[in-house]
């Protein structure tokens, strides 16, 4: 397993905290998630329900369990040496703050000339406890972790030589954040649900991971 170490922001306290970027996940590191992530996320739904919350205003992604949706899929193997998938995640204070599964087959870009094979990041989702819930008054534990589950993709894009290329398609909550991570928004797929599909170009994942830099 490949370890980079990072760090984290603290909402409560605004420090630093160290944290650590793992590119190659199993399913065992799936399940440890989810023991701690599925608790949470039915407290948090209990507690939107028992504030008649409105249930448009939910987390999009309140319903997700990530062993089921592999599961239902067939698929067992993460991350092994004949399987397209990879699972990496966020590591902090020794539990698991953001999750990111991506695939290398059977995506191609549609903003490349040719059709040029991508990163597909099939599911991306922060722990439940970093979310930000103002109905029910929930901050977000620690800060950064989307971004960083970003940089974990750009990473693995590169590392299968895509050159940073990745796509996706994006609940309807989160497509300002993949505006402000500079993708491309290529509009509503009738394909999937209606989600908006947004991809990153090789020029887009350098300025992602160089955000102070300026092309000269």
């Amino acid at each position: 397993m490949s370890v980079t170490p990072t760090r984290l922001r603290k909402r409560a306290s605004g420090e630093l905290v160290p944290a650590e970027l793992h590119t190659k996940l199993d399913l065992a590191d799936l399940l440890d998630a989810e023991s701690a992530w599925t608790p949470w996320r039915f407290r948090l739904i209990k507690q939107l329900h028992q504030a008649a919350v409105p249930r448009t205003q939910w987390p999009q992604h309140w319903h997700w369990n990530w062993v089921h949706k592999l599961l239902s899929q067939g698929v067992l193997d993460i991350g092994g040496a004949l399987s397209p998938l990879r699972l990496l995640g966020v590591k902090c204070e020794d539990e698991w703050q953001g999750l990111v599964l991506g695939t290398s087959l059977g995506h191609q870009s549609r903003v490349a000339k040719g059709g040029m094979d991508l990163l597909y990041l099939k599911y991306l989702e922060s722990a439940p406890w970093n979310l930000t819930v103002r109905e029910v008054g929930q901050e977000p534990r620690y800060s950064g972790v989307g971004r960083q589950l970003m940089e974990l993709g750009v990473r693995l894009s590169e590392a299968m030589d895509f050159r940073g290329r990745m796509g996706l398609h994006a609940l309807p909550q989160s497509d300002g954040f993949y505006e402000h991570c500079g993708m491309t928004d290529l509009g509503e797929d009738p394909r999937v649900q209606g989600l908006r599909y947004f991809e990153m170009t090789e020029e887009q994942a350098r300025a992602f991971l160089n955000p102070g830099r300026t092309n000269r």
